[in-house]
């Protein structure tokens, strides 16, 4: 049984590194993408975070309902749009790491 069919929540961490001197405006990005995000049918959590070693480091976490809602959010005209402006304002652009909670 996939993820998918099992209704098992998808968990993510998006991170980036804003260029030296572009770190304000990879922040001030953040609240559109985050408004609309949250709004989505499936969102469960989707919380950036910046670095307090590194002011530079911006860290998303996400919970999806599905794969199905993750990836209805990967073809968002307001991801696709930020995704854009990250790769102008980052190194590396955005980094997606995937998850699955441990039962300990």
């Amino acid at each position: 049984m996939t993820t998918e069919e099992s209704g098992t929540p998808v968990v993510l961490v998006a991170r980036m590194q804003a260029r030296p001197g572009r770190e304000q405006e990879l922040r001030d990005a953040l609240p559109a993408l985050v408004a609309a995000t949250r709004q989505e049918k499936g969102c469960l959590t989707y919380v950036p975070h910046q670095g307090l070693d590194d002011p530079g480091l911006l860290v998303m976490h996400e919970v999806w309902q599905s794969e199905e809602h993750l990836r209805a959010h990967a073809r968002s005209e307001h991801l696709r749009a930020f995704a854009e402006l990250a790769g102008e304002l980052t190194d590396g652009g955005i980094r997606v790491e995937r998850l699955r909670t441990l039962d300990v």
